[in-house]
């Protein structure tokens, strides 16, 4: 590879219409615009002069998607191709030709091969066909979605998969781009002369697509005015496309619902519209291209609920998420989409922004050559750091709390100090984040209380001894059995040092002893080590380590005022009215409840109160608090805000933060300790390690757990004093500052890691 060119070749079975097709058109004419060499190879179709306009070249090989023997042929040609060329990345974008080329790509010796990367463009059924979709030194995927599904399905780490959504065309998908002459076309061509609202569903006609469920629901809104249009082409499926027709005419819809055939002027068709459908139902969307399109011409969408539009379409703010295969669900959507003109022109904008910030073709072309190029630099041996420890953390997800950001955050400072760091969990929201900073993810389900788990000892003993690893740090209790029997499994020379982390008063019995087992225990705070003390007579093995609190996230003078307006808009606070904030998860343990019915104490004092927590975790439980809230005629009241991605803005917008914890202590109390980093007051439940972080009467005010009438006092209290509020948030923040910080937390961590690693007899 000369510096700064590449030579690209992507492999698809055709070039006729589809989001693969399109991202592959893409990527080619941002190579080719960026100086590289683009070379496409397919077996043809109406893209190709488009292609070939964008400046990338084009190879046909007619049978290269065909499940035939006559394919094989291409191999011995891929290969000289490759030599040929001199190909820097081989990008396979679909099952029988990534097959074809990751054959070629084995056939070269070593230092021959280019770079090999493999697109998940879709749910390929599980077998393994499809296992060759993994098989890249790099696999994208173009969801979340999709790479949860290639992890729980496929034996690969996470480490290799990399999220890169697919984008569109912000030049193409442009409402200022759009002459009126266009959409005026197309209603000719359409016959669409009337005022009514125009509903449209593009997509191949398949049963997959859901035509059919959308046509049952337009019989279902019969009473409206609408016409509705099924873009797609008539000739590609046509006993499906005469089961749609024979339905339209069944339900009398002839005049009102129309099979408009293939159109070649999308973002013209998209304009003309009121709102677009997208209606995947025996198989969801993988990404969900036209819903995204949509949105970048301003259209609000309807979109069932599963696989890639629960990324793209936000429900109730860009457009309306329904039930796969629910005609009446979809009529539901529909009805109340076509009542409010205002609101479908709001979700609209929303729709534009949001697809505008995320979603572009520019953004996904940029990730990948990106991606690209980082893999050339791996395969090259020219990786910037030299390796000090290989650690390895183990727990059960990194969904979210504090057990799941203290392992991001040592994972971090691990590989910004030049070593390497390995997190084995089951996956979650937080793995971008984590694989972003440099550690390595391995997707297994290891904290799943069920014998099945114990098939990962093995593979944990063999991945021990591969790399080489120096620390095994295990966080919670059911990862610490495997990491524990794995480690005790291998010779004692070939043990690497063993650490357990107390995270919680876990249970008294064999189960939680586990935790015993580390040559060092870290407990995170003191509550924790007398615990640990008290239940299991260790303590020489004993390390205390406060959890810490990075201040470049929690810096009250890092949050800026745009970021505090646009929460308070999104949640609908009025900010001159004191705020209660309790963040946490929706759980008994976090004393929500406790929480609203001291709320009904405060008499005549102005307040809004939040929480703030993923709804859908524990629906239950969220039921009865809500059913609390109104009891105590509170709704106007109390606002359930769901997850937050912005804690330091949340609580930045609060005056008084709540920690009500009930029927177990708080092991250590992050969310009390970054409150105080961000110079807020709390009001804490007087147990476990809040005793550590808050000092009644000086960064706050300790109550008794499970006690609303003395967290009702402390409230009136905080409400009736500003300025003891904000002299207790002044002491809070320096007291973070002296004793608990991110810095702190990861360098005492380091050194013992260090310190046991360098002494002798330690394993």
């Amino acid at each position: 590879m000369v510096a700064g060119t590449l030579t690209v070749v992507q492999l698809l079975p055709e070039l006729d219409e589809g989001g693969v097709e399109n991202e592959t058109l893409e990527l080619g004419s941002y190579l080719t615009a960026h100086g590289y060499k683009s070379i496409v190879i397919s077996g043809g179709g109406r893209l190709v002069p488009k292609l070939e306009q964008g400046g990338s070249k084009h190879i046909t090989w007619p049978h290269i998607g065909e499940k035939s023997p006559r394919c094989l042929q291409y191999i011995m040609q891929l290969r000289s191709l490759l030599l040929k060329e001199k190909v820097d990345i081989l990008h396979l974008r679909s099952r029988l030709p990534a097959w074809i080329g990751y054959l070629a790509w084995m056939s070269l010796p070593k230092s021959k091969r280019p770079g090999l990367i493999t697109s998940f463009h879709g749910f390929y059924s599980v077998n393994c066909y499809s296992t060759i979709m993994t098989k890249g030194q790099r696999v994208i995927a173009v969801s979340n979605n999709i790479k949860e599904h290639i992890l729980e399905n496929y034996p690969i780490g996470g480490w290799k998969i990399h999220v890169i959504h697919g984008g569109f065309d912000a030049h193409t998908f442009n409402p200022d781009k759009v002459e009126f002459s266009r959409i005026t076309a197309l209603r000719d061509k359409w016959n669409l002369h009337g005022s009514e609202p125009i509903i449209i569903l593009p997509g191949r006609l398949s049963a997959w697509k859901g035509q059919d469920v959308f046509i049952s629901a337009l019989n279902k809104i019969r009473h409206l005015p609408f016409t509705a249009l099924c873009v797609g082409n008539l000739a590609e499926n046509t006993s499906f496309v005469q089961k749609l027709s024979s339905k339209i005419k069944q339900y009398n819809l002839e005049d009102r619902v129309k099979l408009v055939g293939h159109c070649s002027d999308m973002p013209a068709a998209m304009m003309l519209s009121d709102i677009v459908v997208s209606a995947s139902s025996t198989q969801p969307e993988a990404f969900g291209k036209v819903a995204i399109e949509a949105m970048a011409m301003g259209k609000p969408v309807i979109a069932t609920r599963h696989g890639g539009s629960l990324e793209t379409v936000q429900d109730g703010i860009s457009g309306w998420l329904v039930e796969p295969s629910n005609s009446t669900h979809m009529a539901q959507a529909l009805e109340d989409a076509l009542s409010d003109s205002e609101k479908l022109c709001n979700m609209g904008k929303n729709g534009q922004q949001r697809v505008n910030n995320l979603f572009t073709s520019c953004t996904m072309c940029v990730k990948t050559v990106d991606l690209y190029h980082s893999l050339l630099l791996e395969n090259a041996g020219r990786e910037p750091t030299e390796k000090n420890l290989t650690v390895v953390q183990m727990l059960p997800e990194l969904e979210g709390g504090g057990v799941e950001r203290g392992t991001l955050e040592m994972g971090r400072y691990l590989t910004e100090k030049g070593n390497s760091s390995l997190v084995i969990s089951g996956g979650g929201r937080m793995v971008n984040q984590l694989i972003q900073e440099k550690s390595r993810h391995i997707f297994w389900k290891v904290g799943a209380k069920s014998p099945r788990s114990l098939l990962y000892i093995f593979p944990l003993r063999k991945l021990l001894v591969r790399e080489k690893v120096d620390i095994l740090h295990l966080r919670s209790r059911m990862p610490a059995w495997i990491g524990y029997l794995a480690w005790k499994s291998l010779p004692p020379k070939k043990r690497p040092v063993l650490i357990t982390t107390f995270h919680g008063f876990y249970s008294i019995n064999g189960y939680s002893a586990i935790m015993t087992k580390g040559q060092k225990i870290i407990a995170v705070s003191e509550a924790i080590a007398q615990h640990i003390r008290d239940n299991y007579h260790e303590k020489d093995k004993l390390v205390l380590i406060y959890r810490g609190i990075d201040q470049r996230l929690f810096n009250p003078d890092n949050v800026n005022t745009k970021r505090l307006n646009e929460l308070a808009e999104l949640w609908n606070i009025e900010r001159t009215i004191p705020i209660i904030m309790l963040p946490g998860r929706l759980t008994r343990l976090k004393g929500q409840h406790i929480f609203i019915k001291s709320l009904a104490l405060l008499k005549d004092i102005p307040f809004q109160a939040v929480l703030v927590g993923d709804t859908n975790d524990n629906p239950g439980y969220t039921k009865e608090l809500k059913s609390i809230v109104s009891g105590f005629g509170l709704t106007d009241k109390v606002k359930f805000v769901g997850h937050c991605l912005d804690m330091p803005a949340a609580l930045m917008l609060s005056d008084i933060v709540i920690s009500a914890t009930s029927t177990e202590p708080e092991a250590f109390g992050r969310t009390t300790a970054e409150a105080m980093a961000m110079g807020k007051p709390v009001i804490a439940t007087a147990h476990g390690g809040s005793l550590e972080t808050v000092i009644d009467g000086t960064t706050g005010w300790l109550v008794p757990p499970s006690n609303p009438e003395a967290m009702g006092q402390a409230l009136q209290d905080a409400l009736s004093d500003p300025e003891r509020r904000k002299t207790f948030g002044q002491n809070g923040r320096e007291r973070v500052q002296k004793y608990f910080t991110l810095q702190t937390m990861c360098d005492k961590t380091l050194r013992t890691y260090e310190q046991l690693v360098t002494e002798p007899n330690t394993k």
